[in-house]
């Protein structure tokens, strides 16, 4: 694999530096960890561009955040070295080493097998062990996870309604991240869990195509 520490480096300080990501551990990870290991082979000579990615599994392909909109959006999750993370929808995991390095003890989800045995062995070289959850349905209502809660969930794409399965997931104090389309405005939300009650605030606008499962229901009202 060919050595491109120096595209990466200009991707940190010419792309997620400008769009207001300020965060030292942030901007650390994003500094470190290889994406050509995350996108296909083909995309190789792109995997520091702000090109629309994807990348494919047994059944499925997933649409990949551009670097700049991913970094952002775990700024605004702030997370802390220690917290426990679930990453959702993130492909072949790059999203799920940059917490990684970060320092969170992070947990990877997808719903194809293949994504999920691509992205064991991309993971296998972070610093951090990453726990790949095996395949399973995933969806805005209904999610059949492990029966852990996290502190942190990162969902890798956006949706047309409130992902009410993953927010029971979070811990007291654990935040969610996602996009969220109306029509064609898209926003980044951050969505924070206190005791029984969660709130939500707009981080910054972003566009992700909508994951499966998280598209607008016929009659649902946002």
């Amino acid at each position: 694999m060919p050595d491109l520490s120096q595209s990466r480096r200009v991707m940190v300080d010419n792309q997620i530096r400008t769009f207001d990501v300020t965060d030292r551990d942030v901007l650390a990870a994003f500094d470190v960890v290889p994406r050509e290991r995350f996108v296909e082979p083909a995309d190789l000579p792109l995997a520091y561009s702000d090109a629309k990615l994807f990348v494919k599994g047994a059944n499925e392909s997933r649409a990949l955040l551009v670097p700049l909109v991913l970094a952002r959006l775990v700024q605004a999750l702030a997370p802390k070295s220690g917290e426990s993370a679930l990453d959702c929808f993130g492909g072949l995991g790059y999203s799920a080493a940059i917490l990684a390095d970060i320092g969170l003890r992070t947990t990877f989800a997808e719903t194809d097998a293949g994504l999920c045995s691509r992205a064991a062995k991309a993971l296998a070289g972070t610093a951090e062990p990453v726990r790949i959850l095996p395949a399973r349905p995933i969806a805005a209502n209904s999610a059949v996870l492990d029966g852990e809660n996290y502190d942190v969930i990162l969902i890798n794409g956006a949706a047309e309604r409130e992902p009410a399965a993953l927010l029971d997931r979070l811990k007291d104090g654990g935040r969610l991240g996602i996009i969220v389309r109306r029509g064609r405005a898209a926003e980044a939300r951050i969505y924070l869990r206190s005791g029984h009650a969660v709130s939500h605030r707009i981080a910054f606008d972003a566009q992700a195509p909508v994951l499966p499962g998280f598209q607008e229901e016929l009659g649902f009202v946002f």
